[in-house]
């Protein structure tokens, strides 16, 4: 499950950050993605400058949490299906936070002052709101495959897909073209993500441990969407 850009792609680094109207196209195909990701106001105008940047600096945020969080889960998670899955998302997690990382604005603060950015890009890298913060350490205290797996998959990976899909849709190919590639290789990957671990957690559900499994799994799920429940993972649901 390697995520790299391809060869001869064109470096992520190089290229402003900007705002622009927007852009359509489905998501993905399969099981998972039969209808629209995104309602109401996940879809709503162009963003500015300045919420673009502070944008970015969330999901590093998040990515970053995240790869911690499922990375400190490798070691206590005794099905080896969802061991190797924890280990690989882990470091998915890692490389989307190293693209967005690449997309934190070093210029915006000289250009635009007016926006109240803070002095220093690696200050937009914060929580978006108090519900995300409270769901990464919910997702950190969950002890069991089932109830991991699920957390995780119905709802974390589910809802930054959502996130991200409406942030696609808020910007613009031609004009906000760095960001606007970077959510298309985030987006692929965190699909790919989502659907494999669907996968392993329908073989867990459906293993000897089943009834136990089942309740596990609807008990975290019900957990970190009550974090979750007011404004989604990036608060603004």
């Amino acid at each position: 499950m390697d995520r790299t850009l391809p060869p001869g792609a064109p470096s992520l680094s190089s290229e402003p950050l900007t705002t622009g109207p927007l852009t359509t196209g489905p998501l993905t195909t399969g099981p998972l993605t039969t209808g629209p990701l995104t309602t109401g106001p996940l879809t709503t105008g162009p963003l500015t400058i300045a919420q673009s940047a502070r944008r970015v600096g969330a999901w590093v945020w998040a990515e970053r949490a995240l790869y911690e969080v499922v990375g400190g889960w490798v070691a206590s998670t005794t099905s080896p299906a969802a061991k190797i899955y924890f280990d690989a998302c882990s470091q998915h997690h890692a490389w989307r936070e190293r693209l967005w990382l690449e997309r934190l604005p070093a210029r915006l603060v000289q250009a635009y002052p007016g926006d109240g950015l803070p002095q220093a890009p690696s200050d937009l890298v914060s929580p978006p709101w108090a519900g995300a913060e409270a769901a990464m350490e919910a997702l950190s205290r969950l002890g069991t495959d089932a109830g991991r797996l699920a957390a995780y998959c119905r709802v974390t990976l589910a809802r930054s897909a959502v996130a991200y899909r409406a942030w696609q849709k808020r910007c613009s190919v031609s004009s906000d073209k760095p960001v606007a590639r970077v959510l298309s290789l985030v987006l692929a990957d965190v699909v790919a993500d989502w659907q494999d671990g669907a996968g392993v957690l329908v073989e867990l559900l459906a293993g000897p441990a089943g009834e136990e499994a089942i309740a596990d799994a609807a008990g975290a799920t019900s957990e970190i969407e009550r974090c979750l429940l007011a404004r989604g993972l990036m608060g603004d649901a």
